[in-house]
């Protein structure tokens, strides 16, 4: 659940030219306001120094401030902050800093995520003179880094004294909107600028356009309503609008079915009526694929359809009267009737189901996953079976590109779990400072990871920022000596393949001052032993490593690498 804080600001009343009060707030102050409002709690960053002032004006009743080793892995976790809370946020200083974040910005882009990178940026003076300073190219162009913003975000401002609260409110608004990042660039000397703090009184809020709503209503239900096999294809933008209760509810009453993008696993609990399976085409789930190409009508709920996400291509594809809902525009085909946000869509497909007369959707019964055979080395069968059965309900399971990401795929999910990762950016490495954000989002929720080695390598430094904020998550290592995912795609003993080799114990002590569990796995039975055993210890971080072979995949994996190769030829 998100929470709207309401920010409590230091105002300064001045008497205006015609002698009425006026009331004022500094810039960061005002950003804090603003990004209180929308339930930011938490800010992710790196300090340099042309952000400190804004780092002090945003510390007077402002977030939280979370300092990371780097800013990529602040990036990231601001990332996983947003899915949980509608907006995440990262500071950093300006050119060398900021270009540490881009790939965490991009990353947001591609996976909806609403973040919003708050650059301090050198003083006006310094850049109207085109002077030779530090982080820049010594060329005295002051742009370059705001241009590259600005191709991987919805929204981006360099702020001016006389537009600052408007720019604001326009990049925040924007992000949360489209669920996509946005970029503010605050110059040194106008964060502790003064700036008119009336329009913090209303509200930063997007409307539909009332006539395109409308349209989109009355096309849904004229093709809903002789439905007999309708099926909701749901895709990421259901989780990033915290959509999910809403959908179980609209499924449950009508009776309509809903197959999950790999985007979306979870959104729905396990043995919901109306829940058919995953879909990508041929890859997954055959019953899911099976109801989706049987249908009359399949409506795109929130869905991206990249490559992996539609099994490289092997979907149904939608025709020129297919409805699809997005995040802030909705239609058919790949015409949108107008500006119509996601709630407003759902509840338009809400009202439009209402008026269907077909049969309900009844989901079949699901097969029990097969039982790998004990003993031996372990093996990656053995080690998606021995997690789900120990993975406990109410957590959020945070698995990283690679065999993490597959092997977790082909795992039932206990109820009430939240699964995280990064389908389409597939950057390897998000998913460790992700726990930081997940984890500061909902502290009600244990976040688990699961992360190859050569992964965390990329990261593993945030081990240190989690324990630092008192974050008790249970980190599943997954060595096999590489990057196994790589090896099942392509030249299995190319030296590439390969990454060296860490003490992984010293590691976890030395990142987290002594204050995680750490075990070691080689197979099934210490497994299951070194999972119940950090499971049930909640007040510190557990770290298992299970010991892999390097060329053992989860079955996901060797039919990801057929058709990779299918779409190669």
């Amino acid at each position: 659940m998100r929470s709207t804080v309401v920010a409590m600001t230091a105002l300064d009343e001045r008497p205006a030219t015609d002698g009425r009060a006026t009331t004022t707030v500094t810039v960061a102050a005002y950003l804090g306001t603003r990004l209180q409002q929308l339930g930011v709690g938490h800010l992710f960053g790196v300090p340099g120094d042309f952000n400190l002032d804004l780092l002090d004006g945003l510390a007077v009743g402002g977030p939280t401030w979370v300092g990371s080793p780097n800013e990529l892995g602040a990036g990231y976790a601001a990332d996983a902050y947003a899915r949980s809370r509608g907006l995440g946020v990262v500071v950093t200083t300006y050119g060398v800093g900021e270009l540490s974040a881009i790939n965490a910005l991009a990353g947001a882009y591609a996976e909806d995520v609403p973040l919003v990178q708050v650059v301090g940026a050198p003083r006006r003076a310094a850049v109207e003179a085109g002077a030779l300073v530090h982080h820049t190219l010594a060329d005295g162009d002051f742009g370059h880094f705001a241009r590259a913003a600005a191709e991987v975000t919805v929204a981006a401002e360099t702020l001016t004294a006389d537009r600052a609260g408007e720019q604001i409110d326009r990049v925040l608004l924007a992000a949360v909107t489209a669920r996509k990042p946005g970029y503010l660039a605050v110059p040194q000397d106008l964060a502790l600028a003064e700036v008119d703090a009336a329009p913090l009184a209303q509200r930063l809020v997007a409307r539909s356009d009332s006539s395109a709503l409308v349209s989109f209503e009355n096309g849904l239900a004229e093709q809903l309503h002789g439905a007999q096999r309708p099926v909701l294809l749901v895709g990421q933008l259901v989780p990033r609008f915290g959509l999910d209760r809403e959908l179980a509810d609209l499924a449950t009453r009508h009776g309509v079915a809903v197959v999950t993008q790999l985007s979306a696993r979870g959104v729905l609990e396990p043995g919901h009526p109306s829940l058919a399976g995953s879909y990508a085409g041929s890859m997954l789930d055959p019953g899911a694929r099976a109801v989706v190409e049987e249908a009359d009508v399949v409506v795109h709920v929130g869905t991206v359809l990249t490559s992996e996400l539609t099994g490289f291509g092997s979907h149904r594809r939608p025709g020129a009267a297919t409805p699809f809902l997005a995040a802030d525009r909705a239609g058919f085909g790949d015409q949108a009737t107008g500006r119509v946000l996601l709630p407003d869509a759902l509840a338009a497909l809400d009202r439009a189901l209402a008026g269907r007369v077909g049969p309900r959707f009844t989901a079949p019964a699901q097969e029990a996953p097969a039982v790998p055979a004990a003993g031996g080395p372990l093996t990656q069968a053995q080690l998606w079976h021995t997690l789900g059965g120990a993975l406990p309900a109410g957590t959020a399971l945070l698995a990283d590109t690679g065999t993490a990401y597959w092997g977790a795929l082909g795992m039932p999910l206990p109820a009430d779990t939240v699964f995280g990762g990064q389908p389409i950016w597939s950057s390897i490495g998000y998913a460790l400072p992700a726990v930081l954000g997940q984890g500061l989002a909902d502290r009600d929720r244990r976040p688990v990871l699961v992360i190859g080695d050569g992964a965390a390598q990329m990261t593993v430094q945030e081990l240190s920022t989690i324990a630092a904020a008192g974050l008790t998550p249970v980190v599943l290592l997954l060595d096999n000596a590489g990057y196994t995912i790589e090896r099942a795609l392509q030249s299995p003993r190319a030296a590439y393949n390969d990454v060296a080799t860490w003490d992984w114990g010293l590691l976890v002590a030395g990142f987290t001052g002594g204050r995680a569990g750490y075990a070691e796995a080689t197979d099934d039975t210490s497994l299951a032993g070194a999972l119940a055993a950090a499971f049930a210890d909640t007040g510190r971080m557990h770290v298992v490593r299970a010991v892999l072979d390097a060329d053992d995949t989860p079955p996901l994996i060797d039919t990801l690498a057929a058709l990779a190769t299918a779409a190669k030829g």
